[in-house]
């Protein structure tokens, strides 16, 4: 038979037959099989005897795990790419990028091709350890049981039960579970928070004023004497009457509701204004009896209130505080002695009185209106700079005073003696440090300011000694302006009493000065409250100062503070810890293919076959056939396959079902080349 295996007499190898070689048949290369027509000392080579020993042959193994090796410095790079890539979207705006891609499909692509590339070496190292777990006996199902483990998660799962002595398998079987995980994980990096990005296009503004007046603001109406415009006056008129109405209050721009300003120090912006200093004058009160035996409660400057019937119950006038200086701070020291106006309120309250147990006791028993108490409050409104921090969110502008700096008036730049009078006198205040052409500026090197042109610059005393100032550093009120604010306090504002009378409820009748009733705060004035009166009455003041002040002597222009426009977004936050996970696999893998590298290095025996179907074909059950080159080691995976591409088989059912060899022999090819021949003679002699 042309296919006959059965295995040839050693004494027969010294026949000799002439024949034609042939290398190849079909693409079939045929020198990797033996003829019975070869030379008898080839014969000899190619047959050995039986008892001969199989020699070792050391295995090249790192050639074996290129795909491998590849495919792990592939998952390395992909899970440092994750890192790279969140790190840099870490506190930032959610991209936005065509096509509806966003960070998350960037992510969930990258830790698919992730675990891809790792369970490409994880699959590997598994189908290699099934050939050195069957260097022992084992059961032939774990062939299977191995070779599930390497392509499903469920196969893997059976592998731990079916073989736990495995280490590398069961540390394979984990990696490809838990690598189910590497999806949700490396989305859960991914944490959306809002946050505000800045609109480098657009610019937030506050008012605020260097120097007052504005243009328009006031006007003469005598020698020496000046008014302020009737906005000004409306201002001040609904700052004592209403103080929390929104009239006065500062009007940011700010596009998106959401802007800041960049701080010093904590302050943003600064502005001339008007400030306030109280001080309690509550026991300087003296209780006095009239003529007809009614009781009159009276402070030394000869104000004065009374508990009865259409009497005073509040009143408020302007002078001088001498009469209490004893209860002078230093703060209210200094307030006064640059100071435009003192105005003391004397008032009847309930504030004064106290409650033992449910028992109210007061110190007037028997007033016309009930049990009641006595405050006095005296207050200084002078002109100062105040360093402000403003941030602006959700459309609502928070603004807080960090500061006040009293203004008072500058005799050096007047050229006058001190406490003289000049129509070119200011009030002034000097920022320090101040902040010129990008560089910080204090009193000793304020003359280094570059003098460029157009900077003018100012000389002032501070603490008893003459600084030269640049105007961009002084805030300054005119004394016009500021005599015409005094003017409009003194005489029209804080000059006025208030009676009451049983019909009038709680209210009291303060005639034309019908703002001033807001001071009586329906009977519950006290220091506190009349102190945060006058506070809130300068604050509409000085916003109104703000948006009608001007820059550095220049009366039509306004002057603001730039800040940045901010909007609310969603931003990205990089929670690194869900990488851990997937590093941890990667790391994990990194080991497994180290170790089987290492253990195929160790021993040379066992050849890499990993994933092949090949040995179990050329290395089943059965004895290997004599004309089989016995001398030839165990073949590793590139020569298999080299072998596998050069042999055909089918598979036979039956009885003896099972591969077949039915690669022809070369005598099988020589004959049927003969027959060929002589039917092409045939043909040819036709």
């Amino acid at each position: 038979m042309a296919n006959d295996k059965t295995p040839r007499g050693y004494e027969s190898l010294g026949q000799e037959s002439s024949v034609t070689e042939v290398s190849s048949y079909e693409g079939i290369n045929m020198d990797t099989y033996h003829s019975s027509t070869k030379g008898a000392q080839e014969s000899v080579k190619a047959y050995p005897k039986p008892d001969q020993t199989k020699p070792v042959r050391r295995h090249h193994v790192f050639r074996f795990w290129p795909w491998e090796l590849s495919s792990l410095l592939v998952a390395f790079g992909l899970i440092a790419a994750t890192y790279s890539v969140l790190s840099h979207f870490n506190g930032q705006q959610v991209p936005e990028w065509p096509f509806s891609i966003n960070l998350n499909t960037l992510v969930a692509l990258i830790s698919t091709i992730m675990r891809a590339a790792m369970l490409v070496a994880v699959a590997e190292v598994i189908s290699q350890t099934k050939w050195s777990w069957f260097s022992r006996p084992r059961p032939l199902s774990h062939l299977q049981y191995f070779d599930e483990a390497s392509r499903s998660v469920s196969g893997s799962l059976s592998l731990l039960f079916v073989a736990p002595g495995s280490a590398l398998g069961v540390l394979g079987a984990l990696i490809t579970i838990l690598s189910l995980g590497i999806g949700p994980f490396t989305q859960q990096t991914i944490k959306t928070v809002p946050c505000l990005r800045t609109h480098n296009e657009q610019k937030a503004t506050l008012p605020l004023a260097h120097f007052m007046p504005g243009n328009g603001t006031f006007y003469r109406v005598g020698a020496g004497s000046y008014q302020v415009q009737l906005d000004m006056k409306g201002t001040m008129v609904n700052g004592i009457a209403s103080p929390t109405s929104n009239d006065s209050a500062i009007i940011p721009t700010c596009a998106t509701g959401n802007c800041t300003f960049t701080s010093h120090n904590g302050i943003t912006h600064s502005s001339i204004g008007l400030c306030s200093s109280c001080i309690d004058t509550t026991p300087f009160i003296n209780k006095t009896t009239r003529s007809n035996g009614a009781d009159n409660y009276t402070l030394p400057n000869n104000m004065w209130v009374s508990a009865e019937s259409d009497m005073v119950y509040l009143n408020v006038a302007p002078g001088s505080v001498d009469w209490a200086s004893s209860a002078f701070t230093p703060e209210f020291t200094s307030s006064i002695d640059g100071g435009l106006i003192n105005v003391t309120t004397l008032s009847l309250t309930t504030t004064a009185c106290s409650n033992n147990g449910g028992n109210l006791t007061c110190p007037i028993p028997d007033g016309y209106g009930g049990l009641t108490g006595l405050v006095a409050t005296s207050c200084s409104l002078y002109p100062c700079l105040k360093n402000y921090h403003a941030v602006i969110e959700k459309g609502v502008l928070s603004e807080k005073i960090v500061s006040t700096k009293p203004a008072p008036v500058n005799w050096v730049e007047a050229g006058i003696p001190h406490g003289g009078i000049s129509a070119n006198m200011n009030f002034t205040a000097v920022q320090r440090p101040c902040l010129v052409d990008g560089e910080w500026y204090d009193l000793p090197n304020m003359p280094d300011v570059p003098k460029t042109g157009g900077r003018s610059f100012t000389d002032i005393n501070i603490d008893g000694t003459n600084y030269t100032v640049p105007d961009e550093c002084m805030y300054k009120m005119w004394f016009p302006y500021a005599n015409g604010l005094m003017n409009f306090m003194n005489y029209d504002l804080f000059d006025g009493h208030c009676t009451y009378n049983s019909r009038q409820g709680q209210a009291i009748e303060c005639d034309q000065m019908w703002w001033l009733a807001s001071l009586y705060n329906n009977k519950e004035a006290s220091f506190d409250t009349l102190s945060a009166a006058f506070g809130q009455f300068v604050t509409a003041v000085t916003n109104k100062i703000r948006t009608t002040g001007t820059s550095n002597y220049n009366y039509n222009g306004h002057e603001v503070v730039e800040g940045a426009v901010t909007e609310m977004t969603v931003c990205i936050e990089f929670q690194w810890k869900w990488l851990i996970m997937p590093t941890a696999l990667v790391a994990a893998t990194a080991a497994i293919l180290i170790a089987i590298i290492t253990q195929n290095l160790r021993n040379h025996e066992q050849p890499v076959w990993k994933s092949s179907l090949l040995p179990l074909l050329y290395y089943g059950f059965r004895q290997r056939a004599y004309q089989e080159d016995l001398s030839t080691p165990v073949m590793d995976l590139t020569e298999m396959n080299r072998a596998a591409a050069n042999r055909r088989a089918k598979f036979q059912n039956g009885s003896e079902a099972g591969f077949v060899d039915v690669t022809p022999s070369i005598d099988d090819v020589i004959r049927r080349r003969g027959r060929d021949v002589d039917v092409d003679s045939l043909i040819g002699d036709r």
